[in-house]
């Protein structure tokens, strides 16, 4: 049996209880965003292996009032029960199906943290809010080659979709789980908007508030569509329904990606929260967390889908590539929005015009 110390926690991973270390930045961030929420909470890790995440949250945030961990593995349950002694977490442990466990029960926060796709779980997770006027649902998805485009049947089978693998890929795949859990949760009557979203490595977290109430589930599906892209010039747009097949900006043939949630990733005053939390917390990445959310803040406030990687552009207009200081100060030169996105070091997300796009990297 092994020990490690996270978030303050001493905890025991015994052999053949996954924990992975490199989900460290995750659990931060998600703890964050819970924290950041108010009011009183309760709480349920679906798949709580070590318990870490489920411990975590309860022992950083006041508003959590209850929390239950559950597992199907005998030793994950052991581990949870153990980590939660030795930490002095109060909570409930549970040797369980997670999607058998969901449907009985409601809960006001659902964390969902697969290996793989969060799809199959999405239904009854939606179907445990159906007392609730409101709750959140907390998604990890780490099947990124699936989501991102590199295995177009199975993204089919699992989302609904067809993917896109281009260099705003990691963009698809959130939208693609966005689009899949919005269809799961409006056959109840409920509305789901991301107020939090992050890519990072392997894995992809989204963070969903849910509403009760038919008008608000079906605003939700409208805001599903299909993106269409040119592998030639970069050119994207994102509509409801798809309507031509050659691009407007230089004639080469549209591919496209969809259906997908075409509205927006972030809440900023989500995310401002979770900043002065992180400010006060003595997480080791503190630093790495403070640049993430100051990022997202900034890239939030520009609704446009997908970013421009300036290598991938500079590449196909035969272009030298211009560092990225200098890009955004062109954009700024002319009045236009342009901001860093944390999905991509090298790339930029705005909403100027394609071909003004264009003009500036080229010149």
């Amino acid at each position: 049996m092994g020990k490690t110390k996270e978030g303050g926690m001493l905890l025991s991973v015994p052999n053949g209880v996954f924990y992975n270390p490199e989900m460290e930045l995750c659990r931060d961030l998600s703890g964050l965003c819970l924290g950041a929420l108010g009011g009183k909470l309760s709480v349920v890790d679906a798949m709580c292996a070590t318990g870490v995440r489920g411990l975590r949250y309860r022992k950083e945030n006041g508003n959590v009032s209850s929390l239950a961990l559950v597992d199907m593995s005998s030793r994950a349950v052991a581990a949870a029960k153990r980590n939660a002694a030795a930490n002095r977490v109060k909570c409930t442990v549970a040797k369980r199906d997670a999607c058998e466990y969901l449907r009985n029960r409601g809960f006001d926060f659902v964390e969902l943290d697969p290996f793989g796709s969060p799809a199959p779980y999405l239904h009854d997770a939606a179907k445990s809010f159906r007392e609730k006027k409101q709750g959140f649902l907390s998604v990890t998805a780490t099947d990124m080659a699936v989501l991102c485009g590199a295995h177009h049947a199975a993204c089919m089978k699992y989302y609904g979709a067809v993917p896109l693998d281009n260099e705003f890929c990691h963009e698809n795949a959130v939208r693609i789980l966005a689009g899949k859990v919005i269809l799961n949760c409006a056959p109840f009557n409920l509305s789901a908007e991301p107020i939090f979203t992050l890519s990072h490595r392997h894995y992809v977290k989204m963070i969903f508030e849910l509403r009760r109430g038919s008008e608000g589930a079906v605003e939700s599906v409208k805001r599903l569509g299909f993106v269409s892209y040119c592998p030639a010039c970069c050119f994207r747009e994102a509509k409801r329904l798809v309507a031509i097949e050659r691009c407007p900006s230089c004639g080469h043939l549209l591919q496209y990606a969809g259906p997908l949630y075409t509205g927006a990733l972030w809440r900023e005053d989500t995310l401002k929260s979770m900043l002065r939390l992180n400010a006060k917390r003595v997480y080791r990445k503190r630093a790495q967390i403070e640049k993430l959310l100051n990022t997202m803040i900034s890239e939030s406030g520009i609704r446009a889908y997908g970013y421009y990687d300036l290598h991938t552009l500079a590449k196909k207009l035969s272009v030298r590539i211009k560092g990225m200081e200098e890009m955004l100060a062109d954009f700024a030169a002319e009045g236009l929005s342009a901001s860093r996105t944390h999905f991509c070091p090298t790339a930029i997300r705005t909403d100027a015009p394609h071909k003004k796009i264009i003009e500036l990297v080229s010149k």
